[in-house]
C-alpha cells in the first residue's frame, strides 16, 4: 500500500508527557493511508468510526491496522459509532444497540486501543427531571450490556462530554467504573469552565479532545483558541499523562495545531489567529 507523505512543523511522537494523537481523516483517503502517513509524527491515531454499518468492522481493516501497529509502532484510540440508539426508550431497541456496540468493541480488540470513546446522546426534549431520570437508567443499562458483550473493563470506555452536563451521568460513570473523555470544544460551546471540568474528572479522564471554537463552531485549529484559553490548556496539559487528540479534520488545521503545541512547549504560543 502506498503511504501518503505528510509533512508537519514538528514531530510530536514521544515529545510530551502525554500521548499525542490526531484523527484518522486528515488527508483524503481511507483509514490505512492516513494511519501510515501520520504514524511517524504521533503516538496514537484516533480512529473515527461514526457509523455502525452492518459489515463494520471489516476484518481486512482490523488486520491492516494491526499490521501498521506492529510495523510502525503506532497506537490507537477509538471513537465509537454514534448512530446506535443506546438510550432508546424501548428496552429491546436499547439491548440490540448495546449488544451491537459490544460486538464492535470485541472485533476491534486486536487493536489494543488505549480507550474507546462513547457518546450517550440525550435529545433536548428529554432533559426535564423525570425524562432525565429514565434516560440515566437506560444509559446505565445499555453500558452494562456493552461491557458484558465486549468483555471490556469499564475503564477502557470513555464517556464523552456532549452538550449536557456530564454530572448527569456521574452515578453511571462511578457505578460502572467508566473513564471520561473531556472534549474541549463541546465544553466551550456549553459554557463549561475547562479547569473546573478537568479538576472534577481528572481521576477518570483518559483522553482529551483538543480543538478550538470560533464563531460558534468547533474543531478549529489550536491557534484559534480565545484569550486566556491557551494558558488554561497549558496548565491542564502540564499535569496530564493520558491521550490528547488533536480533533481536527484537515492537514492545514493539523499543521497549525502542531505548530501551536510546539510554541506552547517553548512558551511562545499565541492565540486567536483567524481562519
Amino acid at each position: 500500500m502506498k503511504t501518503i507523505e505528510i509533512q508537519l512543523p514538528a514531530n510530536c511522537r514521544g515529545r510530551f508527557p502525554f500521548r499525542l494523537a490526531t484523527t484518522s481523516f486528515i488527508v483524503p483517503g481511507d483509514y490505512l493511508p492516513n494511519v501510515r502517513g501520520l504514524a511517524p509524527w504521533f503516538d496514537e491515531i484516533e480512529l473515527l468510526f461514526f457509523e455502525a454499518a452492518e459489515d463494520f468492522p471489516a476484518p481486512a481493516l482490523v488486520d491492516g491496522l494491526v499490521a501498521a501497529h506492529r510495523e510502525l509502532g503506532i497506537g490507537y484510540n477509538v471513537h465509537l459509532p454514534v448512530d446506535l440508539p443506546l438510550c432508546d426508550p424501548h428496552a429491546g431497541v436499547r439491548r440490540q444497540a448495546a449488544v451491537r456496540m459490544g460486538a464492535i468493541l470485541k472485533a476491534l480488540a486486536p487493536l489494543a486501543a488505549s480507550t474507546a470513546t462513547l457518546h450517550l446522546n440525550l435529545p433536548a426534549p428529554e432533559r426535564g427531571a423525570s425524562s432525565r431520570r429514565r434516560w440515566q437508567a437506560h444509559a446505565r443499562e445499555a453500558v452494562a450490556w456493552i461491557l458484558e458483550t465486549s468483555g471490556l473493563d469499564g475503564r477502557r470506555l470513555s464517556v464523552e462530554t456532549l452538550d449536557y452536563p456530564l454530572e448527569w451521568l456521574a452515578d453511571v460513570i462511578e457505578a460502572l467504573d467508566l473513564g471520561v473523555c473531556l472534549d474541549f470544544g463541546h465544553l466551550a460551546l456549553a459554557g463549561v469552565d475547562w479547569t473546573e471540568a478537568y479538576q472534577r474528572w481528572a481521576s477518570r479522564c483518559d483522553i482529551l479532545h483538543l480543538h478550538a471554537v470560533q464563531d460558534g463552531r468547533d474543531h478549529h485549529p489550536l491557534d484559534c483558541l480565545g484569550p486566556g484559553q491557551g494558558d488554561v490548556v497549558r496548565n491542564i496539559l502540564a499535569t496530564f499523562s493520558g491521550t490528547v487528540s488533536l480533533e481536527v479534520f484537515s492537514l492545514p488545521a493539523l499543521r497549525r495545531s502542531v505548530a501551536w503545541l510546539a510554541q506552547m512547549e517553548s512558551g511562545t504560543a499565541t492565540a486567536c489567529r483567524n481562519g
